[in-house]
């Protein structure tokens, strides 16, 4: 699939010269509070949150301040910028379940939409059955149909070989991965509203735990971006999180680099710029973005 998104270009260039969207109301948590959206409780596993309920003190919990991740050793608020983000579940055990919902309405008259979040996880690895996992699931739902969006659903079950992942040097049981970008691709969806669900859920035996943070970016929901004034040489940085990263020119023929950075020398014209990225194995599809330098 192939999509005309500017956030690549809030990533790739300092130039300024572009216009954006208004930004969903509180879908970065920056008015400091857990307004505009929903919240649920249950069980795992599966995770199941039939319960929808205020937040529940320490399963629904902005974070703020300069603290870390007693496992991980990362900061609970997202290093991309900001001064809040959320954290889902703790690690408190009992087979508990918690999700996180927020209703998005996809601009009408916008063919290409994207929502990027950041979001880091602690599981435990029990070494239980894959269903009897702690995990940490991301789905998008369309919300006339309830039918899942393509591409938009994302399990992260506890295990040794998780991609990305490393093991706790505190608790060598649990495996985390520190803040990474996911990106939820809501193209064709303009004028309508989508349900997107961040959920956690500890082992289902009820001796293991799983939570996960969440974070979002209002400057990456710009739709259109031209970028101007630049000279030298330019250095574009891809959103962190994929598996492999392709730089094309605009016909996909040539391949100009690869890697989440590659240096060029800046285009003494107005040139487009593709950008191939590969998400790990069984957590999304490839996607090719494209940029106006």
């Amino acid at each position: 699939m192939s999509r005309f998104l500017s956030f690549i270009s809030v990533w790739l260039f300092t130039a300024t010269c572009f216009g954006q969207t208004a930004c969903p109301p509180n879908i970065d948590f920056e008015l400091g509070n857990l307004s505009y959206w929903n919240f649920y409780i249950g069980t795992c596993c599966p995770i199941n949150t039939p319960t929808s309920t205020a937040p529940v003190y320490n399963r629904h919990t902005l974070t703020s301040g300069t603290a870390n991740d007693p496992y991980g050793g990362f900061p609970i608020v997202s290093p991309y910028g900001g001064n809040y983000s959320f954290r889902l579940g703790n690690d408190s055990i009992g087979a508990q379940g918690e999700k996180a919902r927020y209703y998005i309405h996809v601009p009408s008259g916008v063919s290409n939409y994207a929502l990027i979040y950041r979001y880091a996880c602690v599981l435990q690895n029990p070494n239980h059955t894959p269903a009897q996992q702690p995990r940490y699931d991301v789905a998008c739902y369309d919300s006339i149909t309830s039918a899942s969006i393509s591409c938009n659903t994302f399990s992260y079950v506890a295990s040794g070989s998780l991609p990305g992942f490393v093991q706790s040097t505190v608790d060598t049981s649990v495996r985390y991965k520190t803040w990474t970008t996911g990106m939820l691709n809501l193209s064709g969806y303009s004028g309508r509203t989508v349900i997107v669900d961040f959920a956690t859920g500890d082992c289902s035996l009820g001796g293991h735990f799983g939570y996960g943070y969440l974070d979002m970016d209002c400057g990456l929901f710009q739709i259109a971006t031209t970028q101007c004034n630049l000279g030298g040489n330019t250095t574009l940085n891809a959103p962190l999180g994929f598996q492999s990263y392709v730089w094309k020119d605009s016909s996909l023929s040539t391949t100009i680099g690869n890697g989440q950075s590659i240096t060029i020398a800046t285009p003494s014209s107005t040139k487009t710029y593709k950008l191939i990225m590969t998400p790990y194995a069984g957590y999304g599809c490839p996607d090719t973005l494209t940029t106006l330098l």
